[in-house]
């Protein structure tokens, strides 16, 4: 999937792929191949780098890389509250229209609105 939605990506803003290798800092072969899905999405850091060449949400390709972006991964790690929600969201097994609901929840009672005092 990574695969096809980059090149569909890459023809729709109109870079060849040597050009778009060549910008991200990868050869065209290796570009080939990711494209035809013969190779694993590469890393976190070249996801970002063609996202921002082929200005795209970088969100996009991560999600079809099967990548979490590393400003959220940083934000976890110094976050230890927000690793555990995490975890037992995933022991609680939440879904789509869970966190559709968290979401909207969020929303509405203006969690990270303020600036609060730490208890």
């Amino acid at each position: 999937m990574f695969g096809r939605i980059l090149k569909e990506n890459r023809l729709k803003a109109r870079i060849g792929l040597r050009e778009l290798a060549g910008r991200v800092g990868i050869s065209p072969g290796y570009l080939s191949d990711l494209e035809n899905e013969k190779v694993p999405p590469p890393s976190e850091k070249v996801i970002l780098d063609m996202a921002f060449t082929l200005g795209v949400e970088k969100g996009e390709l991560l999600k079809a890389a099967g990548k979490v972006d590393p400003e959220l991964s940083e934000y976890v790690a110094q976050e230890p509250r927000a690793a555990d929600f995490l975890r037992m969201a995933r022991e609680q097994g939440y879904q789509k229209v869970d966190w559709e609901k968290l979401t909207q929840l969020a929303k509405v009672v203006g969690l990270g609105k303020e600036k609060r005092k730490e208890p």
